[in-house]
């Protein structure tokens, strides 16, 4: 027997119970049992409850339909959002971090200022070691090139002194395994980007 709001009333209380203690009775209409059994009024408010008897509680159970006037697609999403609790969720590594520096923190002495720090900070210019000054000469250029730079002027140097390209002259052979030495030791040596 399906049951509509209309037909449990507000709950009651017995008063002459033994010992002048208040008793619930049963909300189902024209019970007088005892109401010990709680169950929700609505799907929307799960912190009100009637309170039924043994028998009337079964029967509002077993008619008791939480996805009722829900369509497929909200049945779904209850059902995918319930296995975090109903928790806002991101996906793995996205805006971890980031979110963390940029929305939580202030920082206004720059302590997280550095190469680790929040987005956007760069990190110290390095100097040049000697063997890489000494290999950057080797290719025409200075202290302040970039991978880039160091890529371009390799790809200009190799055809120019090329040994196919200089009919076997052994001071093109020599410059162009110098070129080679010192390219492939600045790319492995971290030079920015650029």
């Amino acid at each position: 027997m399906a049951r509509t709001k209309k037909d449990i009333p507000v709950s009651k209380t017995r008063v002459d119970a033994p010992s002048g203690s208040a008793e619930r009775i049963c909300d189902f209409a024209h019970c007088g049992e005892a109401g010990e059994h709680r169950a929700p009024k609505s799907k929307t408010n799960l912190d009100e409850f009637y309170w039924f008897c043994l028998e009337h509680v079964a029967a509002y159970n077993r008619s008791w339909d939480y996805f009722t006037g829900m369509d497929q697609d909200e049945i779904e999403s209850f059902r995918n959002e319930a296995v975090t609790g109903h928790r806002p969720t991101w996906k793995l590594g996205e805006r971890g971090y980031k979110a963390w520096t940029e929305d939580r923190v202030r920082d206004p002495h720059g302590i997280f200022d550095g190469p680790d720090g929040r987005p956007g900070a760069t990190k110290p210019k390095l100097k040049p070691t000697r063997e890489q000054r000494r290999h950057l000469a080797q290719l025409d250029l200075d202290e302040t090139a970039t991978l880039q730079d160091v890529k371009m002027r390799y790809k200009q140097l190799v055809k120019r002194f090329h040994p196919d390209a200089n009919g076997g002259d052994k001071q093109a052979e020599e410059r162009f395994k110098s070129i080679n030495e010192a390219y492939s030791n600045l790319k492995s040596a971290g030079l920015p980007q650029g």
